[in-house]
């Protein structure tokens, strides 16, 4: 412990429900989004506009 900060380290790895693991190989991006200059000019977040659809489909 220095200056009341504490650390640990896990050995449980995380995994891909397919079974691949996730750590040191990056997010897999399966959904593409862009901003758009007609969105950035209309003050719209598309990528989070994106994000929240793809939610909301698969409730």
């Amino acid at each position: 412990m220095v200056d009341g900060y504490r650390t640990g380290i896990s050995g449980i790895g995380i995994f891909y429900p397919d079974g691949t693991e996730t750590q040191r190989k990056g997010v897999k991006i399966d959904i593409e989004a862009n901003p758009t200059i007609e969105g950035i000019a209309a003050g719209k977040d598309e990528i989070l506009e994106k994000a929240i659809e793809f939610i909301n489909l698969n409730l």
